[in-house]
């Protein structure tokens, strides 16, 4: 790794007495090893959210720093500044460094351009566990690295890229919890390195080994603690810097995370980190699901938990500490973030890309714990409504809830008998679970409906709404004037906020002529993929021949089918709806051919 030192120093002093030099490191976020690439970077007055559009608009000018990294570098700076990474292969990373004391470097977590899927095990009892082995140090590929499974004594060597690929026999599952894999990882050279927290059954379950590094705390999933560590309700004071007055919710681009290593890979508390990996928010919610919720798990459980995981540090990306250069920390004081993701997971996380929750207008802080239920068992039950001594709650066997905390007692009778296993506030884990093993299975938009707002009869802090992220900019008809039984297209100038692609979205549409029903053309709403930013997409309406004529206003929405099942119904999640008025004129002297009736015949 090359080692350069570059200074930036402004002296502004408010936020750390002295500055010091910093390792800066680029990897690639799905291997952990080294990337080479440019760095823009320039000091800014104060801290600004670390949204792609601010970011770029500060770069410009004779103040901006641009230099070249070949996997790491040294960097001093004493104010905040916006960074912006670019390399080839890779996505653009925007963030902003905030200086701290005791900090020791920051790393930029890259996503390549391409990313391959998890690879998955063709049989539903095996399990194909796939990976990359690489030199903490050096961050170049390990070859010939031993990677080994107890489990069925599966066993497999890296290659010259440092990639291993291997399936072993699906994993037990007893009360809907897999047992847990133990992975062992050996080269010549280097110290064991073992893994003991793969919560999967079968499917596909991707991991980065660094050898070389510190000793992996054991275990990392918070589901396998017997007294796991929970948030505390009230974060402390907090800075705001969320972007304002755009339509939509715009999600940050990117989230800075704690960690003890500058692998990103052992996890610490809040305060006692001293390295701030930068991850797009996608990434984060990627690698940090398969360690909250159970890989595993339904879709719609797993989905739902991605939007609770991506909002909860989203907010502490716009509500960030005025004395840490990290949003949050990786570990069960904040979310348990890990270099460990599963097919499973990266499905219901790309199915809600950018999803969050707001309240207020704002990004939620949207707290969740394993279980809920108002019931004092043999489990750790943090809740701060039930006395563990008495077995009291303020709620009921049946209900989640945690009143003195600004969470109202919710109804959730699948949990009636579960020990509370948590602290009771936002969302029951294993209430999420059970819910989509009901008759009929709850979709993951009706849980968080559920569990963050009630069903619609919210109140206090159990009063937020799913984000909006697909924004309809303009619609146009084409043609604005049409006869009865014709064609016409809507062409819409969208916007995906998110930074990844919608692959599920339906284009619905609808007429009108106040105060008469609305005619709908269901045969075409139109499935359709969006990437992120702007585009144009387009769908057919076909008029009925008996429509009446005059002027008709047009209703153009655009849906996330949370079933797939490529039709719109009320399980899905409308985002945005726009009305153009009178943007059709129908006209019974046009036919849908376009040649007039004679005569003045009608």
């Amino acid at each position: 790794m090359r080692i350069a030192l570059l200074f930036i120093v402004l002296h502004f002093s408010a936020l750390v007495a002295a500055a010091e030099p910093a390792d800066l490191q680029l990897r690639d976020a799905r291997t952990g090893m080294g990337v080479s690439g440019q760095v823009s970077l320039r000091a800014v007055d104060e801290v600004v959210a670390p949204v792609a559009s601010v970011v770029d608009a500060l770069l410009v000018g004779e103040f901006v720093e641009v230099f070249q990294v070949d996997g790491g570098t040294m960097l001093m700076i004493d104010q905040p500044a916006v960074m912006r990474v670019e390399a080839p292969g890779y996505e653009t990373l925007h963030t902003v460094l905030r200086p701290a004391p005791d900090h020791r470097g920051w790393t930029m977590m890259l996503n390549p351009v391409d990313p391959v899927a998890i690879p998955v095990a063709p049989e539903p009892d095996r399990l194909r566990i796939s990976g990359w082995v690489s030199d903490h140090q050096s961050l170049e590929p390990v070859a010939d690295a031993r990677i080994s499974v107890a489990h069925d004594g599966a066993q497999a060597l890296s290659g010259a890229d440092g990639y291993f690929e291997m399936d072993v026999a699906a994993l037990p599952v007893v009360d809907d919890l897999p047992e847990v894999l133990q992975i062992e990882v050996s080269a010549p050279g280097y110290p064991g390195w073992t893994s003991r927290d793969v919560v999967a059954a079968s499917g596909g379950v991707q991991i980065q080994v660094q050898l070389g590094g510190p000793s992996r705390e054991q275990p990392v999933h918070r589901q396998l603690g017997h007294d796991p560590v929970w948030p505390e309700a009230d974060p402390g004071p907090r800075q705001s810097i969320a972007p304002r007055g755009e339509p939509g919710d715009q999600p940050p681009d990117t989230i800075k995370v704690g960690f003890a290593d500058a692998g990103c890979t052992e996890p610490c508390c809040t305060g006692s980190c001293p390295y701030a990996c930068t991850f797009s928010l996608e990434e984060y919610t990627r690698r940090g699901l398969p360690n909250e919720w159970i890989a595993s798990w339904a879709h719609d459980a797993l989905a739902a938990g991605a939007v609770a995981y991506r909002s909860f540090g989203a907010w502490h990306v716009f509500n960030p500490p005025a004395h840490d250069a990290y949003d949050l920390c990786s570990s069960a004081c904040c979310q348990v973030n890990d270099p460990k993701t599963a097919a499973s997971t990266n499905q219901a996380v790309s199915a809600t890309a950018g999803l969050m929750l707001t309240h207020s207008g704002e990004v939620f802080r949207s707290e969740y714990s394993a279980q809920n239920n108002n019931l004092v068992g043999a489990l750790s039950c943090t809740n701060q409504d039930c006395d563990v001594e008495s077995g009291e709650c303020a709620c009921q066997d049946g209900q989640a809830g945690s009143p003195s905390t600004g969470w109202p007692c919710l109804d959730d009778p699948p949990s009636a008998g579960e020990s509370c296993f948590g602290h009771g506030r936002g969302m029951s884990q294993w209430g999420n679970h059970f819910w989509t093993l009901e008759s009929p299975p709850r979709n993951w938009k009706w849980q968080l409906d559920l569990y963050y707002n009630a069903g619609g009869d919210g109140e206090d802090l159990r009063n937020a709404f799913i984000s909006q992220v697909l924004v309809i900019d303009a619609v146009r008809v084409l043609p604005e004037t049409a006869g009865p039984g014709a064609s016409i297209t809507l062409e819409l100038d969208v916007r995906n906020l998110a930074a990844e692609t919608h692959e599920h979205v339906l284009i619905g549409a609808s007429l009108r002529q106040p105060p008469e029903p609305f005619i709908d053309d269901p045969d075409n709403d139109q499935p359709i993929s969006l990437p992120p930013g702007s585009s144009t997409v387009s769908r057919s309406f076909d008029i009925p021949s008996d429509a009446a004529e005059g002027p008709y206003d047009v209703h153009a929405s655009l849906f996330i089918d949370v079933d797939q099942n490529q039709s719109i119904s009320s399980n899905d999640l409308r985002q945005h709806l726009v009305v153009a008025p009178a943007a059709l004129e129908m006209d019974w002297t046009i036919f849908s051919d376009r040649f007039e009736l004679g005569g003045g015949v009608r």
